[in-house]
This record gives structure tokens, C-alpha cells and sequence, in this order.
């Protein structure tokens, strides 16, 4: 039996020797041999597109020959209503508005800003001059000089505020209609209001900012759904399409130009 047992047992090469040539002829080596293979394509193809590689260099020199002159003018231009629409449907989704009120704010929204391009910056003397300009018939009628606009600066320790209110009717006619003799006018009183926050100054060292809060004719601007006017669409694009809001006017600045 010892003889036998000993006549059976493998060498260490023999053991080996077979292995190997079952693996030899086994669809193993093929198989090592393809993923190697592909393994030194794949590298040497993401060499070729590396980043800092020749190939990449030229691509991105082809790129830029192909860039329109003015790119700088591309790039800022300015943001379309989709996204001032997404914008708004996100606040209102935030604020839990649903339902038929929800359809008819994207209903006037949409309306609102058909086919208009929001701007980067909007000018606060050009919003002001397009509220003078909706009131200037009432005004003729009603005797009034100018509007009544307040620019008052809020409360902040890190950060500058700037609150722009506004009615059409003058002070003096308000506070005589509203029997207003001894005690201030608060801000809730007027119909319009804009609170800005400033977030750095232009060329020209004008203040700018985003607009956080806005109220129209009394109400909160995202329950307000007859955007249809200049002044209107300019506070819509300055909160919904986060255009920034260019403090270059001063309160007396605006009249109704007689």
C-alpha cells in the first residue's frame, strides 16, 4: 500500500506542470489577454484626452477660434421667463399654494412675461418712471404734482437694506383723505414697497441688490396676480427672476410733469 501510495503522489513540478497546461488550453488566457489588452486602449485613450494632453490643448484652441467675438455679451445675457416661471412655482409650492389659485398665478405669470427677457440689473429710476407713466392720467385728473416715494435704509449689523416705498397719490392728499394731521405715515400705509438687499455698488458707485420682499398695491407680490403693467413686470423680474435692483434715483426725483 506504501508503494503504491508513493507510486501515486505528484511531484511539486508535476503538479504545477499540469495546472498549467490546463489553464493553457482553457478560454482563460484569451480572456487575461482581452481585458488587457482593452485595459491599454482605455488608458491610452483617456491619456490622449487628458486634460492637460496635446490632443485636449488643440480642442480647446479650435473651441475658442470657433467663440463669437462678443462673448462677453453672450455670456450675460440676460435669463429667460422659464426660469423666472420656475422660480415662481417653487415659491408658491414653498408657501402651500394649490389648486385653482395656483393655476391662475402660472396662468398670469405667464402672461406676464411672454416673450420678455429678464435683465441683469433693472434701474429703480426707470421702475419709478414707468409707475409715473401707469398713474399720469389719474394724476391730470386729480390735480396731483408728484408721487409720494420713500427711500429709507433698514435695520442691519452685517448687512445694508434699503426700503423704496411708493403710492401714486402725493403725501398731502393722502394724509388730508386719511385724516393724518399729528401722526406719521407708517410704512404699512403705503400701497407699494420694495425692500432690497445690497449687495454691492456699479461702476458708477451706484448701491445695488436683490429683492427680498415687495408689495403691490397692497398686496404680498406673490398673491398679486395683475402683473400686466411696465412698473409690474420690472418688480416680477427683480423678485422672481432675481434681477438686480440699481438704487439711481432719490426720493423728488420723480413727478408727474406739470
Amino acid at each position: 500500500m506504501c508503494a503504491a501510495a508513493a507510486a501515486k503522489k505528484k511531484t511539486l513540478e508535476e503538479v504545477l506542470t499540469e495546472h498549467v497546461a490546463t489553464f493553457a488550453n482553457s478560454d482563460r488566457p484569451g480572456e487575461i489577454i482581452s481585458t488587457c489588452v482593452e485595459r491599454l486602449f482605455t488608458d491610452a485613450v483617456k491619456e490622449v484626452f487628458a486634460p492637460h494632453g496635446a490632443f485636449s490643448a488643440k480642442v480647446r484652441d479650435e473651441i475658442a477660434k470657433a467663440l463669437p467675438s462678443n462673448i462677453a455679451q453672450v455670456i450675460e445675457l440676460p435669463r429667460y421667463n422659464d426660469l423666472v416661471i420656475t422660480a415662481l412655482k417653487a415659491r408658491w409650492m414653498d408657501a402651500g399654494v394649490t389648486g385653482d389659485m395656483l393655476r391662475r398665478a402660472e396662468k398670469a405669470i405667464d402672461e406676464v412675461l411672454h416673450d420678455d427677457m429678464i435683465p441683469e440689473y433693472i434701474s429703480l429710476n426707470k421702475l419709478l418712471d414707468a409707475f409715473v407713466e401707469a398713474h399720469q392720467e389719474k394724476a391730470t385728473e386729480k390735480g396731483w404734482h408728484l408721487p409720494h416715494i420713500t427711500i429709507t435704509e433698514g435695520d442691519g449689523v452685517r448687512q445694508r437694506y434699503v426700503h423704496i416705498l411708493f403710492d401714486a397719490e402725493p403725501e398731502s392728499s393722502y394724509r388730508a383723505a386719511h385724516g393724518l394731521h399729528e401722526r406719521p405715515r407708517s410704512d404699512f400705509d403705503y400701497a407699494n414697497r420694495i425692500s432690497v438687499r445690497i449687495q454691492g455698488h456699479t461702476d458708477r458707485g451706484q448701491e445695488y441688490g436683490e429683492v427680498f420682499a415687495a408689495l403691490l398695491e397692497g398686496e404680498p407680490i406673490g398673491r398679486h396676480f395683475g402683473m400686466t403693467s411696465k412698473w409690474k413686470r420690472y418688480i416680477a423680474a427683480l423678485y422672481f427672476g432675481a434681477a438686480k435692483l440699481i438704487i439711481d434715483c432719490r426720493e423728488g426725483d420723480h413727478t408727474y410733469g406739470y
